[in-house]
This record gives structure tokens, C-alpha cells and sequence, in this order.
């Protein structure tokens, strides 16, 4: 049975990102329960990254204790990770950003000179990042997204992401449908 987390980075948990997300790990998950679900801005006590450095030195998890403390176990500890947000001014929430801040303590304490800098390395683990956008070119934030992949990576997954333009009002719900196959496999591919 795999385990698979989502981590949804949107304000809104309807959001075309989270349908997106909840369709693959469904399939992912197989109906088997194997899945949790993670919505970051329905957590109430919520602190960025303190740069304190314990998790290169005394621990190797973030030390910080709040409501994302549980979320950030749970991620690590997935077979499969999805993470969705929508696109916001030409980069990821502010809600997501404090996710991927705090996953710095994934990183080895000597990540910039190791072989393998991430503590989840050899593994197996995998991850889908899921970048929904008003904007109808789909490459139009691959600088920002090919970044997230390579920090993904560097942590020990195997990533993949895909950026699926959602037009505002009409046409939305047709989008969706339409890339939850795609994601779907892309999924299955990983």
C-alpha cells in the first residue's frame, strides 16, 4: 500500500489545485485509504522557518513546534507526495512557501557539498508538484516551478511537476477534468 500525503498551498480548499490533487491521490491511493490530506491555510498557529540551524546540528527534523509540525512528519514519512497551490503573481502561495521553508530541515547538515543532500535520499520516495494558473501558457513560470522540482530532488524524490493554466469563470471545471487524466499519469509514470 502506498502512502500518499497531499499538501495543498491554496487559501481556498475547493481550489482547482486541490480537485487536482484529490484525483490523483485517489489513484494513487487505489480507494485503499492509504492517503492524508494536508490543507496548510486551515492550520492556525503556523511559524516560517526560524534559520536556528538545529536541524543541522542537535535534530533532524524542524524544531520549531506548531501546527505545521505534524504536517511536515507526515510529509516525510510519504511514499508519494502531492503538493498543489495555485500560481500567484508569477510564483507559489505565501501559504505554501512556509511548507517548503520548513522542509529545509530535510536537507543533510553538509547538503552543499554531499552526493546526496537530502535526509530522504535512496528512499524511493516520489513527488508531484501541481502548479494550477490563469495564465494560458503553461511554460509561462517554468523558472519558478523547474526551481521547486530541483529542491524536490535535492531532498531525495523523484519529482515531476506540471502547470495547468485554469481559466477564471467558464471553462474552469472542463480544465480540471481535462488535466486530472494528464496528472493522472504523470502520477503513474513517476
Amino acid at each position: 500500500m502506498t502512502n500518499v500525503v497531499t499538501v495543498l498551498g491554496s487559501p481556498r480548499q475547493d481550489a482547482s489545485s486541490a480537485r487536482l490533487a484529490d484525483a490523483v491521490a485517489e489513484s494513487l491511493a487505489g480507494g485503499a485509504g492509504a492517503s492524508s490530506r494536508h490543507v496548510i491555510n486551515s492550520l492556525k498557529h503556523v511559524r516560517g522557518c526560524q534559520a536556528c540551524q538545529a536541524c543541522k546540528g542537535k535534530s533532524e527534523t524542524c524544531v520549531v513546534k506548531d501546527d505545521l509540525a505534524p504536517v511536515l512528519a507526515a510529509a516525510a514519512s510519504a511514499d508519494f507526495l502531492i503538493i498543489a497551490a495555485p500560481n500567484y503573481i508569477g510564483e507559489i502561495t505565501a501559504q505554501l512557501k512556509l511548507f517548503i521553508d520548513r522542509t529545509y530541515s530535510w536537507f543533510k547538515p553538509d547538503f552543499h557539498s554531499a552526493a546526496e543532500p537530502g535526509r530522504l535520499s535512496g528512499k524511493g520516495k516520489k513527488a508531484l508538484l501541481i502548479f494550477t494558473q490563469g495564465n494560458p501558457d503553461p511554460g509561462a513560470y517554468a523558472r519558478a516551478y523547474e526551481a521547486y522540482k530541483a529542491y524536490f530532488q535535492g531532498q531525495g524524490f523523484k519529482t515531476a511537476y506540471k502547470a495547468v493554466p485554469v481559466p477564471v469563470g467558464p471553462g474552469a471545471d472542463k480544465a480540471v477534468a481535462d488535466a486530472a487524466a494528464e496528472l493522472k499519469a504523470l502520477a503513474a509514470s513517476l
